[in-house]
């Protein structure tokens, strides 16, 4: 129990960058992104739990390819992951005016395998694959709020994003790994756990939205650094 008491917090600060990198990624819109064939370098004959060490190359290699390969690109997300039976990182890129690409990466030469068109955030949020259910949480959540303050917290929650984007590509990998890593302990704590969890999440929320940029930015780097 003192290693959950000791790392969930940072787990929170991690959770609310995710959740300010899916509100700009449809991860839901797989329609649109379905993978043509593709050839990789890795040979992945059974997926087990963990294949990580067969990766060549790191998440932040792969996100600078990803980068390269779309004009304007910023690297938000991304995980490595068995595509046709090749062990590939999927790293999800935003684009000038919102528009998000999706970028599947040999996961052993760093060669772009598929970069997928440009969806924009409009097209995805109304498109029948998306979450409407979290995008109805997300109206409730601020349902109290007139609808000046609604756009400030839409303009504070940009600004979370941008703080992202402010870190090099090794800082928002690292970030991004330990997420991950981070969400299977999450997912072991019992409800009521979660609960506590959860309401600590929501105030260090309110506590970072109001921030500067650059004082967000500081914040996301002192916890990468904590490390």
């Amino acid at each position: 129990m003192t290693k959950i008491k000791i790392t969930i917090p940072l787990m929170i600060i991690a959770s609310i960058l995710v959740i300010t990198a899916t509100s700009y990624s449809p991860n839901d819109v797989r329609a649109e992104f379905s993978i043509p064939e593709i050839s990789g370098s890795i040979s992945i004959p059974e997926v087990s739990d963990d294949y990580s060490a067969k990766a060549q190359i790191a998440l932040s290699v792969a996100m600078a390819v990803s980068e390269n390969s779309v004009e304007n690109g910023k690297a938000m997300w991304g995980k490595l992951d068995v595509a046709q039976g090749f062990l590939v990182y999927t790293i999800g890129v935003l684009a000038n005016d919102d528009i998000f690409h999706k970028v599947v990466v040999d996961a052993g030469t760093g060669e772009p395998l598929y970069v997928s068109e440009g969806v924009s955030k409009d097209d995805w949020k109304h498109s029948k694959h998306s979450d409407g259910e979290s995008h109805k949480k997300w109206k409730d959540h601020y349902a109290n709020l007139t609808p000046e303050e609604r756009e400030i917290k839409k303009q504070q929650w940009g600004e979370v994003k941008d703080a992202f984007f402010a870190l090099s590509l090794d800082e928002r990998a690292k970030m991004i790994m330990y997420f991950m890593s981070m969400k299977v302990q999450f997912e072991s704590l019992t409800d009521e756990e979660r609960d506590a969890k959860k309401l600590e999440m929501k105030l260090m929320m309110e506590a970072l939205l109001p921030l500067s940029v650059e004082e967000k930015t500081l914040k996301l780097r002192e916890f990468i650094n904590s490390l």
